[in-house]
């Protein structure tokens, strides 16, 4: 079965809330970019400021606030962050119904274990010029893998330009990783996610060809096709 997730990096929160509010109902599942600045140089909401807390997120954390649409919309989170065993349980509280951390940002693979705990389902993320040796020793412990369709320099820039090695890529996750659920995460479109489902992945996140012409039902329509 294949799923088409949204992605959605947001640089504040009001950015977020207008594209939650185009997908409800339209999706079940979105996918939010977090980042930083520590790893990518973009920051996105709640962490725009590298100094201070945001109020709002820290009232969702604290049961005070709800995460926006969080009773019509499900999202998983992406942490392209450094140390994102120190998100974790955060974004967890927060609602996250999966948390995706990036490898490259990992820092101590058994911290970020001891964070899920379990609560819900935990996959890894790998940029394009990243080895897939990287995951030889956590495979076991993840039951989500996404490879990204670009090196790591491009993380968190929506538009890029997808690289056909993703799906070559794709493939020798598919040969070596064959239980695992399969995501390919940056420059999908209509024009090469054909390829990359007939080279194993499962799931595909799409950020900027879901809104490209201002048609995102139009668009999301003919990826369900898919």
């Amino acid at each position: 079965m294949v799923e088409i997730i949204p992605a959605i990096i947001a640089p504040t929160r009001d950015d977020l809330e207008d594209k939650m509010a185009s997908l409800e109902r339209l999706v079940p599942l979105v996918q939010i970019d977090v980042l930083d600045g520590s790893l990518a140089k973009v920051r996105t909401w709640p962490y725009q400021s590298p100094t201070k807390s945001d109020d709002f997120f820290e009232g969702i954390i604290n049961e005070d606030e709800g995460f926006p649409f969080w009773q019509s919309l499900e999202f998983e989170a992406h942490l392209m962050v450094r140390n994102p065993e120190l998100f974790v349980d955060h974004w967890i509280l927060a609602g996250a119904s999966r948390i995706i951390v990036q490898i490259e940002g990992v820092t101590d693979f058994k911290k970020c274990l001891k964070a899920v705990d379990g609560r819900v389902p935990f996959g890894v993320a790998l940029a394009l010029d990243t080895p897939v040796e990287a995951l030889k020793e956590i495979a076991s412990d993840v039951t989500i893998i996404q490879s990204m369709g670009w090196n790591i320099s491009n993380l968190g820039l929506h538009g890029r330009p997808f690289d056909p090695k993703t799906v070559e890529r794709v493939r020798e996750l598919r040969r070596t990783y064959p239980e695992h659920i399969l995501s390919v995460d940056g420059g999908v479109n209509l024009k090469n996610a054909p390829d990359l489902l007939s080279a194993g992945a499962q799931r595909l996140v799409v950020g900027s060809a879901l809104w490209q012409n201002g048609s995102l039902r139009e668009n999301l329509a003919e990826f369900k096709k898919l």
